[in-house]
């Protein structure tokens, strides 16, 4: 399909080339002039980081500020004002929906990041850069997915209960559904898959196609989501999954998976690895009883972040600099020590802070089992629309788990929701 190009901020309020160009040392449009702002979310970093940061960049005035509520949104409002604009900001996996717009933004390579780049993923590294080479984000986090069960009532089924005979147990989704099979026919009342949602999320996570082309061209041919959908109406078909989609609260979080977790009936599931603080926090009570391992299906990575510095920084030298050092590899395993950002650095993943036999998963190291995956993890491109597009999957499969809609009928409506909006957005013509 014929893809109609345009700028995220067309039409927006138009930027004075004033405010973005080399006059911008005292430009008035920053948040905090005279200072370099950082735009962060809440637990979206050590603050034990930050305070050092504050500390050793006194005399750059780096000033953190953590945003309340939608940090996108007040970022896409600042840019298309060209107002209030933070020096340096978080932005999400999403960060190819800048790449049109990168002149609002610094190219990083120009401030030593090339030099820097073999220290993190190459795929996450990428991930943050245009088709053209401008590096706009600097790798913070990642989430590798992982396969989460409880090891006691895998063992308890007579079914293997050890990491990585479990993995070698479950390589493919079909032998993770049968596996499943057998701990229901064995405990019934168990759930090994959380809802049909999760195997659609992860199975999309697990391709090297999504669905655009890094050039922003749309993947009509859509044989490997249409796999994915299938495998999701396969697992409930075959009555696997708990159907916890719909009791999801905004947050994501869910009482009804919580619980699941705490009474045992939710025995595995396949997840990134940001979940695992929801697991610690909601069922204390389960310590040393879960594990993880490698996923059925293969590597495959959901959720990131990353840092980008705005054009209309006066010192963009200076950000850098505090950037490269805030996400240095001894910074980056405070974070995932602190608030469970998984480090994008494999140096960080070796630190011996976070390395350590974890208690609550029964003296496993489970940051190495992660580390692993994400080595294997390669790029895919995560285009601005992926989001909305996934979405809109997820809540028509939701639509058959729970409200008994014919999954062909909502097959066919999930495509035409997707190519409306689109339409609408400007993206198909």
């Amino acid at each position: 399909m014929t893809l109609t190009r345009r700028r995220l901020l067309a039409g927006a309020t138009a930027l004075g080339a004033a405010a973005f160009g080399a006059g911008g040392c005292s430009s008035p449009t920053t948040a905090n002039p005279g200072h370099l702002t950082f735009w962060y979310t809440y637990n979206g970093f050590s603050e034990n980081v930050l305070k050092a940061a504050r500390k050793r960049f006194a005399a750059d005035k780096f000033v953190p500020s953590q945003v309340s509520g939608d940090l996108t949104q007040r970022l896409l409002a600042a840019l298309a004002g060209g107002a209030y604009l933070p020096d340096i900001t978080m932005i999400g996996d999403n960060i190819s929906r800048y790449f049109s717009d990168s002149d609002r933004f610094v190219n990083m390579n120009d401030h030593g990041a090339r030099e820097l780049a073999q220290g993190y993923l190459p795929w996450k590294w990428q991930a943050g850069a245009t088709s053209d080479g401008f590096q706009l984000g600097f790798p913070i986090d990642i989430g590798p997915a992982a396969l989460y069960y409880r090891h006691d009532i895998f063992e308890k089924a007579g079914l293997p209960s050890e990491p990585d005979d479990v993995a070698a147990a479950v390589p493919t989704w079909e032998k993770y559904f049968t596996f499943g099979e057998q701990i229901r026919k064995k405990l019934p009342g168990r759930y090994l898959i959380t809802d049909t949602k999760t195997v659609f999320t992860y199975s999309m996570a697990q391709e090297q196609r999504k669905y655009f082309t890094p050039e922003n061209s749309y993947l009509d041919d859509q044989a490997h989501v249409r796999l994915a959908w299938d495998r999701s109406v396969e697992a409930f078909r075959r009555r696997l999954t708990a159907g916890f989609g719909g009791s999801q609260t905004a947050s994501g979080q869910s009482v009804d998976r919580h619980a699941a977790w705490n009474t045992g009936q939710e025995v595995s599931l396949v997840n990134a690895s940001w979940i695992t603080g929801e697991i610690k926090q909601s069922a204390p009570g389960t310590a040393g009883k879960w594990r993880v391992c490698a996923p059925p299906g293969g590597p495959g990575n959901q959720g990131g972040s990353f840092l980008a510095i705005t054009a209309a920084c006066p010192d963009p030298q200076a950000a850098f600099d505090i950037i490269s050092w805030l996400q240095n590899p001894a910074n980056q395993a405070s974070n995932y020590a602190e608030i469970g950002l998984f480090p994008s650095s494999p140096a960080a993943a070796e630190d011996e802070r976070i390395t350590a036999p974890d208690t609550f998963f029964g003296g496993q190291s489970a940051v190495k089992v992660f580390a692993d995956i994400a080595d294997q993890v390669r790029y895919a491109y995560f285009s601005p629309w992926d989001i909305t597009i996934s979405d809109t999957y997820t809540d028509e499969l939701t639509n058959v788990e729970l409200g008994g809609k014919d999954p062909e009928r909502a097959w066919k409506d999930a495509r035409n929701r997707i190519e409306r909006l689109l339409r609408r957005q400007g993206v198909l013509s």
